[in-house]
């Protein structure tokens, strides 16, 4: 029996097991509409379309998923807009790292065993931790305080694959944008000549998901983060709680 042979084979029942839980357990979603994992306005999309309602999230994050790897940002994506993943490339993908001497059927089986493990682990994924720079501006009198760059109007973040490019922005990043000081206390973080270097460890819900024309889009909001100073720099590391 060929590898091209098992695929289809293995192929045919999973379709067959995706259409029967479609029509059991899932509803349409209305065409361009954002994908919700709980409360909060949708947004539209009209170069694709979404095909299943996901389940809902949880309304509160005790414990958060780090170090996501690309393949995970995928599943997630995939999870939260209940559209059909491309798991025959990820198992053909998975077959590198496998014995082939185990035999075509054998190491096409483990590798399939590979991709669903980790669809099982990820797909309801939706409180996440990011890590990435805090690009901190001038002091600005006029906010009050200092502007995080990562939480810019602007700001997005590539967290998908090559196959499956996928953007994470935050909703509520207004409300985590700007940390609130005196003029003299910034003017001595300025002084550090660590200080631009600091970075941010995120802490986020995710809470929407649509197809974009890029690959696709999810919507997280901020928990809290946590500002980190680098080694050698004499700032302390500092703890912020966000509101929606």
């Amino acid at each position: 029996m060929t590898p091209g042979t098992i695929r289809t084979r293995w192929l045919t029942m999973a379709a067959g097991s995706l259409m029967l839980a479609a029509c059991n357990n899932s509803a349409p979603a209305a065409d361009g509409t954002a994908i919700e994992d709980g409360s909060g306005a949708s947004t539209t999309d009209t170069t694709a379309s979404a095909s299943a309602a996901p389940a809902p999230a949880p309304v509160n994050c005790d414990r958060f998923a780090d170090n996501l790897t690309e393949r995970d940002w995928a599943v997630v994506y995939y999870g939260m807009t209940g559209l059909t993943p491309p798991r025959e490339q990820w198992a053909d993908e998975a077959l590198v790292s496998i014995d082939r001497s185990l035999g075509a059927e054998e190491a096409w089986k483990r590798a399939n065993a590979e991709v669903d493990a980790q669809w099982t682990a990820m797909k309801d994924t939706r409180c996440i931790t990011l890590r990435t720079g805090a690009n901190p501006s001038e002091y600005d009198p006029g906010l009050g305080g200092i502007p995080f760059g990562a939480f810019a109007p602007d700001a997005y973040y590539p967290v998908g694959e090559n196959t499956t490019p996928v953007s994470l922005t935050f909703r509520n990043a207004g409300a985590a944008r700007v940390w609130k000081m005196a003029p003299d206390r910034a003017a001595a973080l300025r002084a550090d000549s660590w200080w631009s270097s600091a970075s941010l460890i995120i802490r986020a819900r995710l809470v929407a998901a649509r197809p974009s024309g890029n690959g696709g889009a999810i919507e997280a909001e901020i928990v809290g983060f946590d500002l980190e100073p680098p080694e050698y720099s004499r700032a302390a590391r500092e703890t912020f709680t966000v509101s929606p």
